[in-house]
């Protein structure tokens, strides 16, 4: 279970680096910082984040608000949130003399 959650913490920061790679490469090009939104990189990849089909308005709005996130920022907490997770514990072990 650790390896598939440290799997996934990787690959999440994976994609956190792609995307703030495009960013800078972006900014540098414009000349103005823009980070890419969740909301962006998902229409991009044929997806979308849209509360529409959502019953509850709570949800709806945590989506709505999770859309203007940045997907580099976002997917790396996220990453090193599961890295974290899935690391191993350490067992410290009394010396008896």
């Amino acid at each position: 279970m650790r390896f598939l959650v440290r799997l996934i913490g990787s690959l999440l920061l994976a994609i956190a680096v792609v995307f703030a790679v495009g960013d800078i490469a972006r900014s540098l090009a414009d000349q103005a910082t823009r980070l890419m939104s969740v909301t962006e990189a998902l229409a991009m990849m044929g997806g979308s984040l849209e509360p529409s089909g959502v019953q509850s308005a709570t949800v709806a709005a945590m989506l709505a608000e999770i859309g203007r996130w940045s997907v580099s920022i976002t997917a790396g907490v996220a990453g090193l949130a599961l890295l974290l997770a899935g690391r191993e514990r350490k067992t410290r072990r009394r010396l008896v003399r």
